[in-house]
């Protein structure tokens, strides 16, 4: 993509907030969460109309005066430079369409609601010329929810004087304070039916919660699972260094997995949760026993 097509296609986030006022770390804040809202629906987007492709954003520049991030959105994937000139432009006109859509609005209360922005964003697919497979597409509602929700956090801290703009292809737009949604709305629109399984296995640990507050990493048949330890008295003894247990080390356990699916029975969402921790596991033991056995 060339430095024009770069200039043409960056977004500025500006943030127009209250001097002198208290609690500054809301403004960054407010900041972070508004880039992570446009990586996920950049994610969104792409998915839709480029399997093989991935975005990230360069930033670019940072202004002073008001909080100003210029990001500029980059393809990653087995394209052509031609094809990624397309795909930015299509995600910088969309992001415009996102925010826009919700201009008006204080939440988003049904699926039915994204219909008009998804017919846009199609019609919007089909004259950037980008579509992989023309006339199926298909627009990943969870993940644009997901970004909204993202969007709805990044305003919630700022005050009634700061203001968040969106500059983008030359224009500027307020970006709408009232508009909010939660993760909680996003599972109430979304999910049709929940299945839960409790099975008894063996996870590996990836990365370990030391404070109590936050999710575990374990490998579950190589891949990553994200999970929350619920075994209280494990716990205690755990941050009570009764046992000892580190990245590498195995956890037999009793895991229950919870499934979420949506009006069409697709698969929305998954979460784990460890309600009992029966003992530590040596794996690399564990290993070559599986090896002699088979």
């Amino acid at each position: 993509m060339s430095e024009v097509q770069r200039k043409e296609n960056e977004l500025c986030i500006k943030i127009d907030f209250e001097r002198n006022s208290r609690n500054p770390q809301r403004v960054f804040n407010s900041m972070s969460h508004l880039i992570s809202s446009v990586e996920e629906f950049h994610s969104c987007l792409l998915s839709s109309v480029s399997a093989e492709t991935k975005s990230n954003f360069l930033l670019s520049d940072i202004n002073e005066g008001s909080i100003k991030s210029w990001l500029c959105p980059q393809i990653d994937g087995d394209v052509t430079n031609e094809q990624k000139g397309r795909l930015t432009s299509f995600l910088t006109y969309c992001t415009d369409l996102v925010i826009s859509f919700i201009s008006d609005k204080n939440t988003i209360e049904s699926l039915e609601v994204l219909a008009k922005l998804e017919d846009e964003i199609a019609t919007a697919a089909e004259e950037f010329n980008i579509e992989e497979f023309p006339n199926v597409f298909s627009l990943d509602r969870h993940r644009l929810l997901k970004g909204y929700t993202e969007l709805s956090q990044s305003t919630s801290d700022l005050n009634s004087v700061d203001q968040v703009y969106l500059n983008s292809r030359g224009k500027t737009q307020k970006i709408n304070k009232k508009f909010h949604l939660t993760k909680e709305d996003v599972e109430a629109i979304l999910i049709e039916q929940i299945e839960k399984n409790t099975t008894t296995e063996t996870l590996v640990i990836k990365k370990a919660d030391f404070i109590g507050k936050s999710m575990w990493d374990f490998l579950r048949n190589k891949s990553t699972i994200s999970a929350r330890i619920t075994h209280q008295e494990w716990l205690d003894k755990f941050h009570s260094r009764q046992e000892i247990v580190a990245p590498g080390d195995g956890l037999l356990c009793d895991l229950v997995t919870t499934a979420y699916f949506d009006k069409s029975n697709n698969l929305i969402d998954t979460k784990y949760e460890v309600i009992l921790v029966h003992k530590k596991v040596d794996v690399l033991n564990l290993q070559q026993e599986l090896k002699y056995d088979s």
